[in-house]
């Protein structure tokens, strides 16, 4: 998330970029303070292609970021090599740990590489402490993002630790079927395996057996959704 990678670009063509930050975020339609609006003027509305790495664990975080478009994905990497997915930051959400970095001045704990295009408002760290101070809007914001990454930290703890992991894989490919509205994923097995905090050939090997009940059809970089409709624990 620092202003100076080489992949980077500012994007001049919107011209109200504005308009596109208050439709992702509601809570700030109301912000009219003379000081956040300033900040507002002076932010920079940036782009990175998929695939950038913005940010590596132990980095400084000197800049915050508002997404309009796109997904930001923070992960670590065990002690094993395997990649850990922690959460994934979309238009209307903030980054946890950016926020943690600059309110206490720490180094960024994880990596933060973008899944897609992205689009968004960057905020310097002195612009994001003077919103904090001046807009209470900007502050509700911050809170609210905080408390529900926090809810679903606690759920995926829950997760974790009573749910099985073919449970779990199951409910992860129901809520993707959902969210994309299709009967076919794009999405490979280390993804899921990154996401679920374990190995490919374990998800490899659970895959294969939701296959053989006819949940799920496996090709080469793809799932489908097979005969039998309905995948076990997913909601």
């Amino acid at each position: 998330m620092a202003p100076t990678l080489p992949d980077s670009t500012l994007d001049t063509s919107d011209p109200s970029p504005t308009a596109q930050l208050l439709t992702v975020y509601p809570e700030l339609a109301n912000a009219d303070q003379p000081q956040w609006l300033e900040i507002l003027e002076q932010a920079s509305l940036v782009e990175f292609p998929a695939r950038s790495t913005l940010l590596k664990a132990g980095a400084s975080c000197e800049v915050f970021l508002l997404m309009l478009e796109g997904t930001l994905r923070l992960y670590q990497i065990a002690e094993d090599g395997r990649e850990v997915t922690l959460y994934r930051t979309n238009p209307g959400h903030i980054c946890l740990m950016s926020i943690n970095s600059l309110i206490h001045n720490r180094p960024f704990k994880a990596n933060a590489v973008t899944e897609t295009d992205i689009k968004a408002l960057m905020l310097s760290a002195e612009q994001f402490h003077q919103a904090m101070r001046v807009s209470e809007q900007f502050r509700n914001l911050v809170l609210s993002n905080l408390m529900n990454s926090v809810c679903e930290m606690i759920q995926t703890f829950y997760d974790t630790a009573f749910e099985t992991l073919d449970m779990r894989l199951a409910c992860l490919l129901g809520r993707l079927f959902e969210r994309t509205g299709s009967d076919i994923l794009n999405v490979t097995h280390q993804e899921l395996a990154q996401d679920l905090g374990t190995s490919r050939e374990v998800v490899s090997r659970l895959l294969k057996k939701l296959e053989n009940k006819q949940c799920i059809t496996l090709s080469r970089g793809q799932i489908r959704l097979g005969e039998n409709r309905v995948l076990p624990g997913a909601s």
